[in-house]
């Protein structure tokens, strides 16, 4: 008996719709893949979207609380350049007296901050100095009340001429091998009071504004940098180098810049925002430049 021949139509048939099944099964999948994909990419967007706006808000209330306490800064400066004694120390040439002078008349400015009161927020000067009518730094002899600098951080607050309006700036000091603190400088102008010449100034030295709280909360980190050095705590050797080359690109891209300037950046493959502000523009002090790292994660 011959056996039937194959159902030729029926098995063709049965492997397209097989094919066309898997075809769909495919599609389907990719489809999906792709939805998935894109809302992935959509909720990062979003995540991200929150972070930046979070990170802004902090950055105006930090930059808020730091404008009220360098007013109060200046102003509290300001009343001390008025001081009789002090000027007549310098009005007479009588400089062996200006800084014994000053040492009474400052006081309750270089008394130690009170146990219970932030540092950063008490009004406590670190140092003080005066500056001539050629802007050079008046030796004060005896240390004693006036704060301890080396002569190489006394020279960095000379000015090409005493200031006519209040400057600010920043001092980094060296207090122990691979320790560094940084001192706010605010200058401020001495005029004479018999015919209203430049003929001094006042530079004092204070603990910068500190963002403790602000850190705790978001992870935003806060620093600085000046005269080609990143001063930025809480960050791996490497993560410090590649920021402040960074900053030195940027800002050598657009050395007049003021404003608030924010750039991407990946450090050791986590995603972070980096923000720079200068902070002294018009100064005749080596410009500053806030920096503040917030991570995307």
């Amino acid at each position: 008996m011959n056996p039937a021949p194959p159902r030729t139509g029926k098995n063709a048939f049965t492997r397209f719709h097989t094919k066309l099944l898997i075809a769909m099964m495919l599609v389907v999948s990719l489809i999906t893949a792709l939805g998935v994909v894109f809302a992935e990419r959509n909720a990062a967007a979003n995540l991200e979207a929150t972070l930046r706006q979070e990170f802004v808000s902090d950055l105006a209330a930090l930059h808020h609380r730091r404008e009220i306490r360098r007013a109060a800064l200046v102003e509290r400066c300001r009343a001390l350049v008025h001081y009789p004694r002090i000027h007549a120390a310098l009005e007479d040439n009588a400089l062996d007296l200006l800084y014994p002078t000053a040492h009474d008349e400052l006081r309750d400015l270089t008394a130690p901050a009170p146990a219970d009161a932030p540092a950063s927020t008490f009004l406590h000067a670190r140092f003080y100095r005066f500056l001539d009518r050629t802007g050079a730094v008046i030796p004060p002899g005896d240390t004693t009340g006036v704060g301890e600098l080396s002569a190489g951080e006394e020279s960095r607050l000379s000015l090409p001429a005493p200031p006519d309006r209040p400057q600010s700036g920043y001092l980094a000091q060296q207090t122990a091998p691979g320790d560094t603190r940084i001192s706010e400088i605010i200058a401020m102008p001495i005029f004479s009071h018999e015919n209203g010449e430049l003929i001094a100034a006042l530079v004092l030295g204070f603990e910068p504004y500190q963002n403790a709280n602000t850190a705790g909360r978001h992870g935003l980190k806060n620093g600085l940098w000046f005269e080609n050095h990143l001063h930025l705590p809480g960050l791996s050797e490497a993560a410090r180098t590649q920021i402040a080359a960074e900053v030195a690109r940027a800002v050598a891209a657009q050395p007049f810049a003021g404003d608030e300037t924010h750039l991407p950046i990946s450090l050791e493959g986590v995603p972070h925002l980096l923000f720079y502000k200068t902070l002294n523009a018009a100064s005749l002090f080596p410009r500053a430049y806030e920096i503040s790292l917030y991570s995307l994660t």
